[in-house]
């Protein structure tokens, strides 16, 4: 509900249980916060929608659960995960196999682990390339223990995570494909 950057202190308002509406004062060396996430009116309004408003989709295949011939990827999409391009960077080439899976007559085993990642700025020129798939198990793309701070996670934020979003990502080109590209036949 509010932050108070010289004190080092975070409000934060109880919303699910039996303190809701209850705000709590809480001390901070570091704050990572974001706001809450939705999805546009249209979407929640639409019969794509789940009961929270999102796309609602397989979280392993993004296939819509009710229309076969629908996908949804990023940020409307019901996957129980950030919703971060680093995320839409490795739905795109699952949701791409999937379609041309199915032109194909073919199926294809879900390969969307729920891949986020967040370069979290602890100080000037230090990083921490926060990286996680579904359950909250952190997957590194790098060898090197992510729960400590680097320049070169610095250097990818400032450089490299640039570059691959403007002159790769938005292109279609794949980094670090890590999906299932065996086809199964369909089922009669």
């Amino acid at each position: 509900m509010a932050v108070d950057g010289p004190a080092k202190l975070a409000t934060f308002e109880f919303v699910g249980d039996a303190r809701k509406g209850e705000r709590e004062a809480v001390p901070f060396d570091l704050l990572h916060v974001s706001p809450p996430q939705s999805p546009h009116d249209e979407i929640k309004s639409s019969p794509l929608a789940n009961a929270a408003g999102w796309v609602e989709v397989n979280q392993n295949t993004l296939q819509h659960v009710r229309y076969a011939n629908i996908y949804s990827l990023g940020d409307v999409c019901s996957t129980p995960n950030s919703k971060t391009a680093a995320a839409v960077r490795k739905q795109a080439p699952v949701v791409a196999n999937e379609i041309l899976s199915a032109i194909a007559g073919k199926l294809v085993a879900g390969a969307y682990d729920g891949y986020a990642s967040c370069p979290l700025t602890t100080a000037i020129g230090k990083t921490i390339l926060a990286e996680f798939c579904y359950g909250g198990k952190v997957t590194p793309t790098l060898p090197l223990t992510p729960s400590k701070e680097r320049w070169i996670g610095w250097w990818i934020k400032l450089t490299g995570l640039p570059l691959m979003y403007w002159h790769y990502m938005l292109k279609g080109y794949v980094w670090f494909p890590k999906h299932n590209t065996e086809f199964k036949e369909e089922a009669p």
